[in-house]
Parts: C-alpha cells; structure tokens; sequence
C-alpha cells in the first residue's frame, strides 16, 4: 500500500479528526508525505485572521487539513477535490462538522449561486481562466488565498484583476509552515528573524482580492508556532507585532490551557529586544560565564518572588543580555513543581547541552557534557552531582511535553532518556563556537 492510501486509510480510522488531532500527528510521523496529518499541516491559515461567519471555497483540497481548520471556523465551505480518493479521505475527515461539502469535479466545471467570502486556491489550479472564474464569485469583500512556491503566480492573479496586497514567506514550505512571515521582519527585526526562521522559505501564500487586506494586519511581522515537537496541549503560536517602541512577541497556546502533571503552556508577551541570549554571549565570550550565570541566578530568585508563574522556562537561553540588564523571553511553560532550586539546576543542565553540543571553546576538551554541566554548576552554588537528578526531571518534562500525558509513556520516556544520557557522556570537542547543532532539536518537547 502506498502512503498515499496509507494516509487515507488512518484518517478513515482516526477518532478524533481536529486539526490538531494528537492521534493523527503521531500516527503520519515516519510517513512520506506525512504532512497533511501534522500538527503544523494548518499553520499557513493559522496565522491569518480569517472573518468570521464566512462562506468558503478551497479548491484542491488534498486530504483536507486545510479544508478541516476551515470546517472548523467557518459557516459554509465547499472543498474540490478531483481525485476520488482524496475527496473520500476529506469526507471522513469532515463529516462530523456539518459545515463542509466535498465535491469531485474538474474546478472549472464547478457551479455554485454562493458569493465567497474567502477562496482558497492550491498552487496547480491557480491558472489565469480558473482565477478569472474565481474573481467573478467572491463577495464585495473577498479574498483571495493561493498556496503556491512560485512569484510567477502573483503575475497570474494580477491579469485575471486580483492584485496581491501580501506575499507572505513560508518557512520551510507552506505544507507544514513554522514560519509565516513578511519580508519586513528580516529588514525590522533581523536578530530575531534569523531566531525564528531555521530554514529559507520555500512556499509563498498570495493574498489578493478587495477583502485581503484584512487577513494579515498591518502591524503583523509575522507568525511562527511550537507544533513540530509538541503534543497538542502544548502548541503555541507567536505573533510579532510592530508597536510604538519597536515590536513585541504575543504568544499564545493554540488549544485552551491545559495542565498534565502540573506542566501547561500559557499566554506572554514581552518587547523585541535587539540583544544576544547568555547562551549566544557565552559562545563568544566564555569569560564571561563567571558574572552572567550568578546574575541569571539571582534573576531567578527576583522572578520569583515577583510570582513570575512561567519560571520553568527562565533558563539562560531564554535571558537576554540587554547592556548591563538581563531580561527574560519567550516563558511560556509552567511547571508547578519546580522552583528556583529546580529551574537552576534545570538552566545550568541546558545551558551545558547546547554549549557541549556547539564545541565551545569555555569547555575543558576532551571532558564530558556531564563534566560540563557540573562545572557550570559550580558557578551558581550547585554541587556536580545535582546533574542525576535535573537530567531525571529533565525527561519527565520532555515526556509528558511530547505525548501530552503521563501515563502509558513508558516507551517514549524510554526513548528521550536513552537520548540524554548518552549525551551527557558525549565528549566535549573544545574546537570553537557559533552554529547550536541540529542535536540540540532532540529530546525537546
């Protein structure tokens, strides 16, 4: 059976069909083409602000991730989908929402009396007849929204007389998008571009039409989400807004909050500071480590007593060095079982992995990340044996973060250990410093 089928056969199986489905997540990982089923296959529409209330058209549905988050928001959305099979797999995927109607038909035989709000068009059918068609159905007030990896195609709705009012990058593509961004964030915010975007940006969305406009707003620089890693409880999105002073990151969980074993992602908001992390001052600056780790330290113990509720995620990659300021970013986890003692030796235990794994020259070479870490440790007061017992609560976190549960996790818990120990007894190779090594993606929830 090809993955095609295969796909298609989970969907008609899976219980539960949201579009942040844990169940079909973890089922397509592995998979090609797994990316209709992903966290993340939604996240190109996520990042818009589609109206409310509206009538929809998709054309080229596929397997209907997009068509599934468009069920879920709007009133009324027709899906074409030629392909007989694929269009059965959006049936199964949609039947429940009852907002949804699947048609098989070639799109340019595709009659409807219904005025679109928005018009979803997939990049093989964006053709100059086909967008002509598609003008003529909109409301006053619609929008046009075409996925494609090609800038020929703004030429294309310009002829058929929709203008692109954005063209928004996708980082990696627009079929799982951690990134949906205007090219001003690169020009307004270049640290923090270089921050979210990992990858260059090989799809485009096309927004077109009078109503497009209102999809993106005007002080929006971007939107980028937490859903590779992550069981859905705790998936976030970010949007970084342009304000008076400068920008600001507004992140925010995809789902209501949900606690698992007293670990739940919440709402934060704090500026675009134009400053490096600790972690990115220490791999060019190791002498460093003796002031800035105490200073964390006592950041620490300052947030606290201000009852800071995220303090699980005050870990020095997550301070940046602002002149003579430490100040925190992106706190979205909480943990009630951790406090100051828990997230020191948790930041001190990090902070060794990332620096072990990018080679840093502060290291002792030839030594061992778990020698690392318990020189760190040293630093803010902590005995080297203190790394046993962070890296065990360590992997709970990473457990519990990935599946969103923690019972019956016993293989996966199983998995992120295996992982961390043997980093821990890693030898550190003391040949440099600059790019974190794609290792540092591992055993992350």
């Amino acid at each position: 059976m090809g993955d095609g089928r295969l796909l298609s056969t989970v969907l008609s199986l899976a219980e539960d069909l949201d579009s942040l489905s844990d169940e079909l997540h973890f089922a397509g990982l592995g998979l090609d083409g797994h990316a209709p089923l992903d966290h993340g296959a939604a996240n190109v529409l996520r990042a818009l602000t589609l109206p409310g209330n509206a009538k929809v058209l998709e054309i080229g549905a596929g397997l209907g991730a997009l068509t599934r988050y468009l069920g879920e928001r709007a009133d009324v959305v027709h899906a074409i989908e030629p392909d007989e099979g694929c269009a059965e797999a959006v049936r199964s995927r949609t039947g429940e929402l009852g907002t949804v109607e699947v048609f098989t038909v070639d799109p340019a035989s595709f009659s409807s009396d219904v005025a679109y709000d928005v018009v979803l068009v997939a990049q093989p059918y964006a053709t100059r007849g086909l967008l002509d068609s598609v003008r003529r159905r909109l409301t006053p007030h619609g929008a046009v929204m075409v996925t494609t990896r090609s800038r020929a195609v703004a030429g294309t709705l310009a002829a058929a007389g929709l203008d692109v009012v954005h063209e928004l990058l996708c980082s990696p593509g627009h079929e799982i998008a951690r990134s949906v961004r205007s090219a001003r964030l690169d020009a307004e915010t270049p640290r923090l571009a270089a921050a979210i975007v990992e990858e260059p940006a090989s799809g485009l969305l096309l927004l077109a039409g009078p109503g497009a406009g209102a999809l993106w707003p005007p002080d929006r620089l971007a939107t980028y989400f937490n859903t590779t890693d992550r069981a859905a409880f705790a998936c976030t999105r970010a949007d970084v807004v342009r304000t008076a002073d400068g920008a600001e990151v507004r992140r925010v969980p995809l789902r209501p909050p949900t606690t698992v074993a007293g670990i739940s992602v919440g709402p934060w908001t704090d500026p675009v500071y134009d400053a490096a992390t600790i972690l990115e001052v220490l791999l060019t600056a190791p002498e460093r480590a003796g002031d800035l780790l105490p200073a964390w330290r006592e950041l620490l113990r300052t947030e606290a007593e201000r009852g800071v509720r995220a303090l699980w995620d005050l870990v020095p990659h997550n301070v940046v060095v602002d002149g003579e300021d430490l100040r925190p970013i992106d706190l979205e986890w909480r943990h009630t079982g951790a406090g100051v003692a828990e997230v020191t030796e948790r930041g001190v235990l990090v902070l060794a992995d990332k620096l072990a794994l990018a080679g840093w020259r502060g290291a002792a070479d030839g030594g061992t990340t778990r020698e690392l870490a318990g020189w760190l440790g040293v630093l803010v007061g902590l005995d080297p044996s203190f790394v046993d017992s962070a890296v065990e609560r360590e992997i709970d976190f990473a457990t519990i973060g990935s599946c969103g549960a923690a019972h019956g996790t016993a293989e996966i818990r199983a998995a992120i250990s295996e992982i961390w120990h043997a980093r821990l007894e890693r030898t550190v190779h003391a040949a440099g410093y600059g790019r974190l090594s794609d290792e540092n993606k591992e055993a992350k929830p």
